[in-house]
């Protein structure tokens, strides 16, 4: 997703704007920015095993794949230190919640650390740059380790059900109160469905999946879901409608706000997510559909598939998380 430009007068809405309205980005940001750093791990690494060997050293460097590798590297550490430093400040002005986010910077920022040190080492030109970016991800592998102590006290101490409740009022409060009205009604239900996922609702989700509370939940979100659907639709969430009808107004959209949905759908894929797969293909102005995408659905029925696909989501995701966020076996 391209920089925006809080400056800028021309574009009103800013990254600030889409962020609130969306809280989820900055859940999502921080897990794209760690699972980017594993690139330039797997460059290093592959060097290293690499020069460990004396007849593949001087093949290539006949061949001149050496140079070709470094040059690689090199334009990886470049692209990487910039991307680092302004997600470092970003982070730490809008420190991340979800227990997806803060699960995965516990896990990564010590090898990153590491990392970074060995960029220090290996790149004398740039040690300043490294040297400052290292003393960032120092500091903010201690704020991640506090907040990750106080997200496993909140999980352990307080009531989960009762904040994921309360989340599930509060996102669907934001529905009622036409905050999501810039958006067609199908993309209303993903975002509405995206934020909870990224939240207390999700965390709950996750941790006891296959409960009966989920379970109600879950019933609770479809029924809530349901009324809106049918009032953003005139009163009719069974009248069937074609595929063009609900995706077309997606394109249609400004290009900040088709960037945050392509963005915050990029999980999806055509066979088990058809739908969301669907909407980022709108917002990417492409054109195409899954060969099993249904040729016509109601409301009802676009709420069943994205809870299906949602479901899957959180199973996806569930035992890595609980591993590391609840230590489960």
């Amino acid at each position: 997703m391209r920089e925006f430009n809080q400056n800028d007068g021309d574009n009103p809405t800013t990254l600030d704007k889409l962020r609130t309205l969306h809280p989820q980005l900055t859940e999502k940001a921080i897990v794209d920015y760690v699972n980017g750093l594993e690139v330039l791990d797997d460059h290093l690494r592959f060097r290293d095993q690499t020069n460990n060997k004396f007849f593949t050293r001087i093949w290539d460097s006949i061949t001149g794949r050496t140079a070709q590798r470094q040059q690689i590297i090199d334009r990886n550490i470049t692209t990487s230190l910039n991307t680092v430093s302004v997600w470092l400040q970003d982070i730490q002005l809008h420190q991340g919640e979800s227990d997806i986010a803060v699960a995965r910077l516990a896990g990564k920022l010590v090898e990153t650390r590491t990392g970074v040190m060995r960029l220090q080492e290996r790149h004398n030109e740039l040690a300043k740059n490294v040297q400052a970016i290292a003393q960032d991800v120092y500091q903010l592998q201690s704020q991640v380790r506090e907040h990750r102590i106080e997200l496993e006290s909140q999980i352990r101490q307080v009531n989960a059900g009762r904040l994921a409740s309360a989340h599930l009022t509060q996102v669907f409060d934001k529905w009622q109160a036409e905050r999501l009205n810039n958006y067609p009604p199908l993309v209303r239900l993903y975002i509405v469905i995206d934020e909870l996922y990224w939240g207390y609702f999700g965390t709950y989700c996750r941790s006891q999946f296959g409960t009966s509370e989920v379970h109600q939940l879950m019933e609770q979100l479809v029924n809530k879901a349901l009324i809106q659907m049918k009032q953003d639709l005139g009163g009719d969430v069974s009248q069937l409608m074609l595929p063009q009808d609900w995706l077309s107004p997606i394109q249609n959209l400004p290009e900040e706000s088709r960037e945050v949905l392509s963005y915050l759908s990029n999980w999806a894929d055509p066979q088990t997510a058809p739908i969301t797969w669907a909407i980022r293909n709108a917002a990417l102005l492409e054109s195409g559909l899954p060969d099993d995408f249904p040729r016509v659905f109601s409301g009802e029925h676009a709420i069943n598939h994205l809870m299906f696909e949602n479901k899957r989501r959180i199973q996806f995701n569930n035992k890595p998380l609980a591993k590391l966020v609840y230590g489960i076996k």
